[in-house]
Order: C-alpha cells, then sequence, then structure tokens
C-alpha cells in the first residue's frame, strides 16, 4: 500500500483516481436509465459503486484499527449519517414536491419514504409494496444495500479483531453468497430484478472491493497485480467483463455474473489507484472528471427524478439524445448547488465531530 501512503497529507488520505470512477459510474447508470440500457450497462456502474464503498470502508477501518488498535463505531456511523442524510433528505424533498406539484408521477405514500430513509426499500419494495414510490425513486434500493453493508462490515472489525479478518474469510463469504445466489434462482426461483436487488445476493459486489483493500495492506495486491504484467490483466479484464455482458442468459446474470464482475475489477481497481498517471487511468484524475464524482452521490440520487420528470411533462422521451441533454444539464445543476450549499460545508463539521481522517481521490 506504499503508493497510497506516500499520498497521506493532512487529515485527508488521497488515493488517485477514486473521484474519477466515481464519474465513470453514475455515467453508466445516467446514460442507461436514460433509455440506452440496451447500449450501457447501467448496472454495472452500481456494481462499480459497490466494489468502491467496498475498498474505501475497508481501506479506512484498518487505517483506523493499525493507528488506534480499535474502531470508533460512534464516530463512523456519524460520519455515514452526515455524509449520506443531507443530500437525501434534500432529493426526498424535492421529490415530494415535484409530485404534489402534479410534475412527475408516482406516488407520496409515507411508508415507502421511511423505507427509503430508513434504508430497508430494497427488501420492502419487494415483500411488501413497491407499487407507491415517486418516479424515479426506485433506484434507493442500492442505499440500502450499501447502509446494511456499513452496518454490518465495521462490526465485524470490533468483533473479531482486525488480524482476524483475513483474506481466507472474505473469499469463503464471497463464495457462500455465489452458492446463495444459486439457491435462490434454482431453488426459490427468484428472478434477475429481485437477486439484482437484494442485500444478501449483492453483498460480494462490496466484499471483492475489501478483499482489494486488505490484499493492498501489504505487498500481496502488488505480486498478484505486477507492473509488468499490467496491460495483459487490463486486457483480460475488459475483455471478461465484455462477456459478462453480452451473455443474456437468465441463471448467469443471476448467479455467476457478479462473481465474474468483481474478479475483473479487482485489477482494473488496483492499477488505478496505483498507477493513476498511467495513460488511460489519468484521465480518471482530470479535474472536470474528479470534479464530477465528487457530486457523484447527488447526482445518483437525483437524476432518475429529472429523467422522469422531463418524460412525464413531454420535453424529452427515453432513448431521446436530447432526454440526454437535458437531464444531464439539470443533473449537473442540481448535484453542484447540493455539493456547494450543503456537502461541502459540512465537511469541516465531519472531520470536528469524528476526528477522524477522510479519503479523497
Amino acid at each position: 500500500m506504499d503508493h497510497i501512503n506516500m499520498a497521506l497529507t493532512g487529515d485527508r488520505l488521497f488515493i488517485p483516481s477514486l473521484d474519477g470512477i466515481r464519474a465513470v459510474s453514475i455515467g453508466l447508470v445516467f446514460v442507461g436509465h436514460a433509455g440506452f440500457g440496451h447500449i450501457v450497462p447501467g448496472g454495472f456502474g452500481v456494481t462499480i459503486f459497490f466494489f468502491l464503498s467496498g475498498y474505501l470502508i475497508t481501506t479506512l477501518l484498518c487505517r483506523e484499527w493499525d493507528q488506534h488498535g480499535r474502531i470508533a463505531l460512534g464516530a463512523f456511523y456519524l460520519r455515514r449519517v452526515i455524509r449520506l442524510a443531507p443530500a437525501l433528505l434534500i432529493t426526498l424533498a424535492a421529490a415530494c414536491a415535484l409530485n404534489f406539484a402534479g410534475l412527475v408521477g408516482g406516488t407520496i405514500d409515507p411508508a415507502t419514504v421511511l423505507s427509503q430513509l430508513l434504508f430497508f426499500w430494497n427488501y420492502y419494495s419487494l415483500y411488501i409494496d413497491g407499487s407507491q414510490a415517486i418516479d424515479g425513486l426506485g433506484i434507493l434500493w442500492s442505499l440500502s444495500v450499501e447502509e446494511h453493508f456499513y452496518l454490518i462490515w465495521p462490526a465485524l472489525f470490533i468483533l473479531f479483531g482486525r488480524k482476524s479478518i483475513g483474506l481466507v474469510h472474505i473469499v469463503w463469504l464471497i463464495a457462500a453468497i455465489l452458492v446463495w445466489r444459486f439457491v435462490r434462482h434454482f431453488g426459490f426461483g427468484d428472478s434477475e430484478w429481485v437477486i439484482y436487488i437484494l442485500t444478501d445476493t449483492r453483498f460480494d459486489s462490496l466484499l471483492f472491493g475489501c478483499l482489494l483493500a486488505l490484499l493492498q495492506q501489504g505487498t500481496t495486491a502488488e505480486r498478484l497485480f505486477p507492473r509488468k504484467w499490467q496491460l495483459l490483466y487490463i486486457v483480460a479484464a475488459v475483455l471478461v467483463l465484455l462477456l459478462s455482458f453480452v451473455i443474456r442468459d437468465g441463471a448467469f446474470r443471476s448467479t455467476l455474473r457478479y462473481s465474474v464482475q468483481g474478479l475483473a475489477l479487482m485489477p482494473l481497481f488496483h492499477y488505478a489507484v496505483t498507477r493513476g498517471s498511467a495513460p488511460g487511468f489519468n484521465l480518471l484524475n482530470l479535474k472536470f472528471v474528479r470534479r464530477i464524482g465528487q457530486w457523484s452521490y447527488t447526482m445518483y440520487l437525483c437524476h432518475f427524478v429529472i429523467i422522469h420528470t422531463l418524460v412525464f411533462n413531454g420535453v424529452a422521451q427515453f432513448g431521446d439524445l436530447s432526454l440526454v441533454l437535458w437531464a444531464g444539464v439539470l443533473t449537473l445543476a442540481f448535484s453542484s448547488a447540493v455539493y456547494y450549499l450543503v456537502e461541502k460545508p459540512l465537511q469541516p463539521l465531519r472531520r470536528k465531530l469524528t476526528g477522524h481522517q477522510e479519503i479523497r481521490g
């Protein structure tokens, strides 16, 4: 992890390419939701977000444990609340206002909104009632998956201790979740959508990021992904990902797809954060790309509501390039306003209240 440690300055840990990876992820999701999902793998953008979250949280937890010999769980959760809640509350309020004004379809249902606020929308939408949401807010299922991870993963560090969270344990857990997907698909007959959005079937997408973070704590990652094999690994990983996109078999997409993509992301992500100045990866660190990455959380929250609002009012239709243009401009405007007026002013407060480092990229 030498390349990352060298970038430690002040109270922030700078890891190259992270914001650029966020920008790529939100770009995939946005274009896919605009009606081009048959061309652009929007769902893969969510998988990248999951991988990134697992990687970041594990990197921070390992660093905190190594420095202090413990994990301040209260401070960790407080950071998460201050980071996630403001933009989520603003987006939900804006969506409700649009719906109340008759500008976007769907329903304002208190129970649904509560499930989205408290991060159990993925299970609520499947097993209780998923028909009462405001159009465009269905995507909040992914926040439920991530929040469940935030609740479980730090607790494991405290329960077992840093040294007991070994690579073998994560590999076994990843394998167990893969087996569980087979059980749910072939045994219970669960659909591709059900497996796509539930925490118990998607948790491994975050664990692959955790695995890479642990590999980078020593020299294992450098031995597995040496610089001399960088081009070979990148080409192979890209080919594997392309193959995972074109295979349309339902059984593959419900079971092996996420495991294959997680494995392929590991070398790509490793080289992106350790060779950030290399050709190709340096594009992830361009200023405007990093800026989009910094806005990506709010962009994810609001973009689909904006898309549905434009379609609902006849401004554009799904699959129109004009929809990409209009929705893109409005999404960037809303997200930048939330970032500069709300999120950025809260960053010093988050560091002051928790007294812990943050990662920027």
